[in-house]
């Protein structure tokens, strides 16, 4: 639903003319939301159960898509995506709680990802229905709405198999409280988080201002999600066998010089959908070890006040990303999402370069 709401989204305001930095705006509600949730989401947990958090999540997230299909004013769909995203934030906090618990400790960074690697292909999903149902009419909405009430279905079925968080009874500690004893970690999820929301909604933009047509746009997007499926296990292997901190260095700095390379391969859409692969490979990778090296840190209701400051930082990377790209991309042309992506993976690598702890 996410990976298909953005593309979708920011194609129908672009052709009815608005203006990037409105695409932008209006996208940065969703993460926006995230942000709003993040301090609710472990209390949630603990009154009404992981479980019951979830399929509430996943429900109020299929009516929110929906409404945003039935109003034709972009201004009203920004409440809208606001608590779309405030309930996919819950649903992040307890998946990724559960997934930590259930990984154990010698195969941490392959479970964790294949978890990454199973939300990359959800995202794909997304843009690739769109290639098959068009961004036209009630069919993309009727296609995402689709997925999430069938992702009900296995949910509803594993009762008896889900963890019971060490959230559920434990008050734990607040979210404020979890941001200074990971500062690192927090940053990546917050670049990542910017780099996944600008190539999901501004990437098509990027594209078509280069002269690829609607389905190119989209197919380039679904090589990018490609690569973030594809690179997951291998760098969740690598994690489990070599130091984290320079395994994480090195996919920010193959972010952000795979991010300065798009003007120069946009001119020939092979050399271009080679290199969006690799970029999103890189950038994803750089969610996963942080998930790995939060599960390696912290346990019981730290781990699942940790997700939940994930989540917020997930958020401020879109509320922040696609305002500030779709804003350089209305001031410089479209060379401002390659250079806002790039310049945030440096800072990002130099942050991990001089801290001393990560």
């Amino acid at each position: 639903m996410q990976g298909l709401s953005y593309p979708l989204l920011a194609v129908v305001l672009d052709r009815r003319g608005a203006a990037e930095a409105f695409i932008g705006l209006n996208t940065a509600m969703m993460p926006l939301g995230m942000i709003l949730a993040a301090p609710f989401a472990a209390p949630l947990m603990q009154q009404i159960g992981a479980r019951a958090l979830a399929a509430i999540s996943i429900s109020g997230a299929v009516v929110g898509l929906m409404l945003i299909g039935a109003i034709s004013n972009p201004w009203a769909w920004m409440p809208l995506r606001l608590l779309l995203g405030f309930w996919l934030a819950c649903l992040f906090v307890v998946s990724d709680t559960w997934i930590i618990e259930l990984a154990t400790e010698h195969a941490r960074g392959r479970v964790l990802g294949f978890y990454s690697m199973l939300q990359s292909v959800g995202f794909a999903v997304g843009p690739a229905l769109l290639l098959l149902v068009g961004t036209r009419g009630w069919a993309p909405f009727l296609a995402g709405a689709a997925c999430g009430l069938l992702s009900l279905v296995p949910l509803l079925g594993v009762r008896g198999e889900l963890p019971r968080s060490a959230v559920e009874g434990d008050p734990g500690v607040s979210t404020l409280a979890f941001v200074s004893t990971a500062p690192i970690l927090l940053a990546g999820i917050a670049a990542a988080a910017l780099a996944d929301q600008v190539a999901m909604s501004m990437l098509p933009i990027f594209t078509l201002r280069h002269g690829l047509d609607v389905n190119a746009s989209n197919f380039t997007l679904v090589v990018m999600i490609a690569g973030t499926i594809g690179f997951q296990l291998p760098v969740g292997w690598l994690a489990d066998h070599m130091p984290g901190r320079a395994l994480y260095l090195t996919c920010a700095v193959w972010t952000a010089v795979t991010a300065a390379l798009l003007p120069i391969a946009v001119r020939a859409p092979l050399y271009l959908w080679l290199l969006v692969f690799l970029w999103g490979g890189a950038y994803f990778a750089i969610y996963t070890l942080s998930l790995v090296r939060l599960g390696e840190r912290f346990k019981g209701s730290a781990l699942a006040t940790g997700n939940a400051a994930f989540a917020a930082m997930w958020g401020l990377g879109g509320l922040v990303g696609t305002p500030l790209a779709g804003g350089a991309m209305q001031l410089w042309g479209p060379i401002g999402l390659p250079i806002t992506v790039a310049a945030i993976f440096v800072l990002l690598a130099a942050a991990v370069v001089i801290s001393a702890r990560w």
